[in-house]
C-alpha cells in the first residue's frame, strides 16, 4: 500500500512538473550561453597607442567563444559596430549593425549566432585606427572539449587495503522487501519534488 501510494505521488508531482514547464516560461527558457564585456574591466576603448595592434587580440586570445554567447561592448562617448573582414583591417566603415555612427555613452550586446570570425570596430574611423577593433573567433557548440570522465576530487583506493568490507547481516524478511521496494520511490518522489520546488521559484524570480 506504501509503495502504490508513493507510486501515485509521484505521478502527480511529475505531472505538476509538465505543467509548469509548459506555463512558465522563465523555467523553460535555459540560457544560451555565457556573456562577456569586451576588454574587461576597462570596457570598449582606445587602446594605449604602445599596446594598439594587440590590446583586443590579447583580450580576446584568453577566451574560447562559442554560438550561443554574447559580447558587451560598455563605453563613453564613443560607438561599436560591426564590420567585414576588410572594414576591420582597414578601419574604412562608419555604418554597420549596432550604435550607428553616433558617439555615446551606452552599452551594446551582441549575440554570437553563427560559428566563423566575426570583426567589430568604433564607428570612429580615428579610434578604429588606434586599435579599438575586436576580431573573434567562433566556435560550434559540438567542438566544445566533453567533461573530465573522472572527478579530480575523487580519492583513489587504497592499495594496502585488500580486505573487502564486511557484509551487513541480514535482517528480517519483512524490512528487506521494504528498502527494496522503497529505495527507488524515495528517490523518484525526491526528484519530483526537487523539479517542482525549482519551477515554482524560476516562476516568480
Amino acid at each position: 500500500m506504501a509503495a502504490a501510494a508513493a507510486a501515485s505521488l509521484v505521478i502527480r508531482l511529475t505531472a505538476l512538473v509538465v505543467v509548469l514547464v509548459v506555463l512558465c516560461p522563465t523555467a523553460s527558457a535555459a540560457p544560451k550561453g555565457k556573456q562577456y564585456k569586451v576588454g574587461g574591466p576597462e570596457g570598449w576603448r582606445v587602446p594605449p597607442k604602445a599596446d594598439k595592434e594587440m590590446a583586443y587580440v590579447k583580450w580576446a586570445s584568453n577566451i574560447t567563444f562559442f554560438v550561443g554567447d554574447s559580447v558587451e561592448f560598455v563605453y563613453k562617448n564613443d560607438s561599436v559596430i560591426k564590420v567585414s573582414k576588410v572594414g576591420y583591417y582597414h578601419c574604412n566603415e562608419t555604418a554597420g549593425i549596432g550604435t550607428g555612427p553616433g558617439p555615446r555613452d551606452g552599452k551594446t550586446l551582441f549575440i554570437l549566432d553563427a560559428p566563423g570570425f566575426v570583426y567589430f570596430a568604433s564607428s570612429n574611423l580615428g579610434h578604429c585606427k588606434d586599435g579599438q577593433k575586436l576580431l573573434i573567433k567562433v566556435l560550434d557548440p559540438e567542438q566544445r572539449p566533453p567533461a573530465s570522465a573522472s572527478s579530480p576530487l575523487e580519492s583513489p583506493t587504497d592499495p594496502s587495503s585488500s580486505e573487502a568490507p564486511p557484509s551487513p547481516e541480514p535482517g528480517p524478511a519483512s524490512t528487506e522487501h521494504s528498502s527494496a521496494m522503497g529505495g527507488p520511490f524515495v528517490a523518484s518522489l525526491a526528484r519530483a519534488m526537487a523539479q517542482a520546488a525549482t519551477l515554482v521559484l524560476a516562476c516568480f524570480i
